[in-house]
Order: structure tokens, then sequence, then C-alpha cells
């Protein structure tokens, strides 16, 4: 491997390394917001409207980071 790739493949791992996610699981939602688990699943069962907004991919909850970001601007 040349000088030239090796610099090359370090710069896209790096920029690889500060792509974010555009949906959330739970437990990076709460790690986020700096709630427990347990709370953020109660926030999402109660669903109220106006609550946070999530996406279902059959039993798996995911949260849009655009969504999370606009709810919380509303808060």
């Amino acid at each position: 491997m040349s000088k030239k790739e090796e610099k090359s493949g370090s710069g896209e791992s790096t920029r690889l390394a500060t792509v974010q996610p555009l949906l959330l699981t739970v437990r990076e939602t709460a790690r986020l917001l700096r709630l427990s688990e347990a709370k953020l699943y109660t926030m999402l069962e109660d669903r109220k409207p106006g609550g946070i907004p999530i996406k279902r991919f059959g039993r798996a909850l995911r949260i849009s980071l655009y969504d999370l970001r606009h709810w919380l601007e509303q808060q």
C-alpha cells in the first residue's frame, strides 16, 4: 500500500466516525437526553399528542434524529 493510499484511508475513517445516524435506538436516545432507558420507555408508552415521535419496524423502535431535534425545540 502506498503512502497516498494510507493517508486517504485514514482520512476516510475519520470522516465516517463523524457521521451521525438518521435513526437512533432507545438506548442511544436515552444517552443523548441523559435519561434512563426506563424513563424514556415510559415517555414513549404515554404517546400523548406532541410526544417524542417514533418509527416502528416490527417490534423495533427507532427515533429519527431530525424529529427528536424538532421535538426538543418545541419543548
